[in-house]
């Protein structure tokens, strides 16, 4: 499994794209295909032709690194074509771009039974273990080199990458990413040895190919996404295409841009939120929807209603309109604008 290192922002400048993920140690690495009820195993996925890694949202969209940018994906085994020029750069408050990017899959294409990926509303906690799975590369042999005469060891990485899944626990929720065009905020997952205090189960490391892939969280018993993987980072002199121990993977913290994705990804009526004020959210508990697509949450057509919003309205015309517009526009923006990270990037 890839997650050695899949991920490929970071302090060193991994240059390819992410694969699999990298383990501790071959006792660190799980036996099983995917990991014990987990219910979202189909919604990773990847881009064509051994591509790095997408999520697929459900609902017809897809979302990945945007330094993967968007293409064709597979799910269950049909290859779904992106709608042209559907792509949407998250933003920080600023207007500048996150490097996470979503995208709507073309639906002439039947698109699968998938639902709808849940996405955390409470940002990952230092200490707090998460579920990694992306197509990044794998472990392959041990390596030995020399920095300042002291000898060390990593792992090279494998020469393809494959899907799998391994664990790691959170090391910071407060990173800023600043990688060429892109600044995310993110957190950190740090590779720790199989006997490290803070190691896990399955400690893993993400590697070329994860770009994209997911980080989960399970809450009250229920698996949610919170962060995806974009970098990695590490000391600059180890050799390239390798994880030693100390290594760092991050993930863009998701639910920091929850509201924008969810704007851009959700009909109104699985969008979480209260759009007809009636104090009901969602299908099925606002008597307005009439399922989870529907795309009025309204129970009539509000512009038939007599009162004294449609009043208000008709008074003020597309003044009002353009008011409402623009503040929406900017309640849209998510994300924050902070000076640039000390930490060097690099973006595959």
């Amino acid at each position: 499994m890839g997650l050695v290192s899949t991920v490929i922002f970071g302090m060193i400048a991994y240059a390819p794209p992410m694969r699999a993920l990298v383990f501790a140690s071959l006792d660190t690495e799980p036996q099983d295909e995917r990991p014990p009820d987990f219910p979202f195993w189909e919604h990773v996925t990847q881009r064509r032709y051994a591509g790095p890694t997408v999520l697929y949202l459900g609902g017809g969209y897809a979302m990945t690194a945007r330094h993967v940018g968007m293409g064709e994906i597979q799910l269950r085994d049909v290859m779904h074509k992106p709608v042209r020029d559907s792509k949407r750069s998250l933003l920080n408050e600023n207007g500048s771009a996150a490097d996470v990017m979503i995208f709507e899959l073309d639906r002439n294409a039947v698109l699968p039974d998938l639902p709808i990926l849940p996405i955390a509303s409470e940002p990952l906690q230092p200490g707090e273990d998460v579920l990694l799975v992306g197509f990044g590369r794998g472990r392959g042999t041990v390596i030995e080199y020399d920095i300042d005469g002291q000898t060390r060891f990593g792992f090279s990485w494998s020469k393809k990458g494959e899907k799998r899944w391994g664990t790691n626990r959170v090391s910071s929720n407060s990173e800023i990413l600043s990688q060429s065009n892109f600044m995310t905020r993110a957190l950190s997952l740090r590779f720790d040895g199989p006997f490290a205090p803070d190691t896990t189960r399955y400690e893993t490391h993400a590697a070329i190919g994860d770009s994209g892939g997911g980080v989960f969280v399970q809450r009250d018993g229920i698996w949610k996404l919170a962060a995806m993987m974009i970098s990695i980072g590490g000391e600059a002199r180890s050799p390239r295409s390798s994880t030693v121990y100390g290594d760092m993977t991050f993930a863009a913290d998701l639910t920091y841009y929850r509201d924008e994705i969810l704007r851009w990804t959700r009909p109104i009526c699985s969008n979480e939120r209260d759009d007809d004020g009636d104090d009901l959210i969602d299908f099925p508990a606002d008597p307005g929807c009439d399922s989870a697509s529907d795309r009025n949450e309204w129970e009539a057509n509000p512009f038939e209603a007599k009162s004294l919003w449609l009043a208000t309205t008709a008074a003020l015309g597309a003044g009002w309109l353009i008011i409402y517009l623009g503040r929406r526009g900017l309640r849209s923006q998510r994300g924050t604008s902070t000076p640039n990270s000390t930490r060097p990037s690099s973006a595959d």
